[in-house]
């Protein structure tokens, strides 16, 4: 009788200690889960910030090339006589395809980036 009343004793002891240590334990992890969350939000902000400022760069490089590209037609069509109009020189056909190329890989880049901010965006 005397050693099923210290074994209960015991046991009871025991589980006290293992329910306390459990508490701490589960506090711990509600700390650290809390913690990971405000990192996440933090690394989400400061990706959907930097993504918004790359994506403004390049959208002002997009609108500046297609400026210059729009000068350029027009000085090119302005400087060419009426002889040449229909003909343009082999130069300037490359100088043309290369602005376009340019554009165009620009467009592809502002359109990766709009997408992912409205990845990011997403709940």
């Amino acid at each position: 009788m005397f050693y099923t009343a210290t074994n209960s004793e015991l046991t009871v002891s025991r589980f006290t200690e293992m329910h306390d240590d459990h508490t701490v334990v589960q506090a711990r992890c509600l700390e650290l889960e809390a913690e990971l969350s405000k990192l996440h939000d933090k690394v989400q902000k400061d990706d959907h910030n930097e993504l918004v400022k790359r994506f403004s760069n390049l959208e002002v490089n997009h609108l500046n090339l297609q400026l210059k590209y729009q000068n350029f037609k027009e000085s090119f069509g302005n400087n060419r006589s009426q002889t040449t109009r229909n003909a343009p020189d082999f130069d300037s056909i490359f100088v043309i395809e290369k602005m376009k190329a340019s554009i165009q890989g620009k467009d592809n880049a502002i359109q990766k980036l709009e997408y992912k901010i409205s990845q990011l965006r997403k709940p």
